[in-house]
């Protein structure tokens, strides 16, 4: 049973009188052998009966579809939240009001007009009709960054027979949920930062080959490298030939975000700005996925695992851009932080390649010696920054802390 019924004091009370007077007036009829009497301990009888069918079927019969649904939303966006249950039992469920709570990220803004009022419980008229599907629906608009979810659904109405009120509290997980995507706050400079570097794609003039992709051999040259010689083709020319490859380049991203700030005590706190800082990676995401480039995040917000920061793994295209705002979207605005050198630390065990990174929030002075054994070139790595006329990516200057500005 997917609803409990919660009863108040009242509701008790009357059934217990109406079992003591029936229990009265059956002793009178006995004792006074009277017709009259009788008439009315079976009134009595019949309203006991009704009672205790009644009371059986509240809860048992009330369904509420509730299918799995995810509903993805940008702020500002609306949509609608709907409710269908159905009513089995032979008793209407009238006069009564359902209500639920909604999470910060949405709001049902034609049920609350003043915002002081919004997180407490939102109700609304409705009767159940017996042995009929009622829907509930109504507009809601995305509020923030976030996700959302129905809880604490409930359904008052009064009694039927003693019109006292009862509650059914829905005891089920509801699940529907609501993910509001960051807003993309434009990142000026994105287009400037291409770095070239060993991948896939083809290009004349790129400094690195495929090794996969022979195109050919010609003489050999004293700058070549020895293994790239071809000796079945030496043998042949009686010269020493070398390989030519296809010329590959590779522009990948690499965003990572630090959601700490350290104070001046060194106490690492959330950084104010961290609603901006995801909002400049959802736009670089959606750059990068608009230029057909590969990227993959790592934010240093705990999770439990193996991995103990999120991260996602580099992917390019629409659906990996939409894996991405998801997953900026479930990040806990006070989710706990881990320290942001340790998650560099395990990050550089991963590239085997050079990489364009891009960070996002601090870069703690003492973050810049750890990346330096990265062996990245220096001006593959960025830092954007964040200013009265907007954000920028800049090339990240090796000196002491250096910080977002806010």
């Amino acid at each position: 049973m997917m609803w409990r019924k919660e009863v108040g004091s009242e509701d008790s009370n009357s059934y217990d009188y109406i079992l003591i007077a029936f229990i009265t007036f059956f002793l009178i009829g006995v004792i006074f052998r009277s017709a009259i009497v009788f008439i009315g301990v079976g009134i009595f009888a019949a309203y006991l009966i009704a009672y205790k069918i009644y009371d059986k079927s509240i809860g048992r019969s009330l369904v509420m579809k509730n299918e799995p649904t995810t509903v993805k939303l940008f702020p500002g966006e609306e949509a609608t939240l709907k409710f269908e249950i159905k009513n089995q039992s032979m008793f209407p469920l009238i006069n009564g009001e359902f209500g639920f709570q909604l999470g910060s990220a949405i709001k049902a803004y034609t049920l609350v007009k003043q915002d002081e009022n919004y997180w407490r419980e939102l109700k609304l008229p409705l009767s159940i009709i017996q042995r009929k599907n009622t829907i509930v629906e109504f507009p809601i608009v995305a509020e923030q960054r976030g996700v959302s979810r129905v809880k604490n659904i409930s359904y008052y109405f009064p009694h039927l027979l003693n019109f006292s009120m009862l509650r059914l509290r829905y005891t089920g997980f509801y699940k529907t949920e609501y993910i509001v995507y960051p807003r993309l706050l434009p990142v000026q400079g994105a287009n400037a930062v291409f770095h070239m570097m060993q991948g896939e794609s083809r290009l004349n003039y790129s400094p690195f080959e495929d090794i996969q992709s022979p195109l050919g051999t010609r003489d050999y040259s004293y700058s070549d490298p020895f293994h790239k010689i071809n000796w079945k083709a030496s043998v042949k020319t009686q010269k020493l030939q070398t390989n030519i490859y296809e010329k590959v380049v590779d522009r990948s991203f690499v965003f990572i975000i630090n959601l700490g700030t350290e104070n001046d005590k060194n106490m690492v706190s959330f950084n104010k700005n961290l609603e901006n800082l995801l909002s400049y990676t959802a736009y670089l995401s959606e750059y990068a996925t608009k230029m057909h480039v590969p990227f993959e995040i790592f934010i240093n917000a705990r999770k439990p695992g193996k991995v103990s920061y999120i991260h996602l793994h580099e992917g390019e295209g629409k659906t990996h851009y939409m894996h991405a705002l998801e997953m900026l979207a479930r990040v806990h605005k006070q989710s706990p932080i881990q320290p942001f050198n340790k998650m560099l630390h395990q990050i550089g065990k991963q590239f085997i390649k050079p990489k364009t990174i891009i960070f996002i929030g601090d870069v703690p002075a003492n973050a810049i010696g750890m990346m330096n054994t990265w062996n990245q070139v220096q001006n593959s790595t960025y830092q954007v920054v964040d200013s009265d006329e907007g954000a920028s990516i800049k090339p990240l200057v090796v000196k002491g802390a250096i910080r977002d500005a806010t």
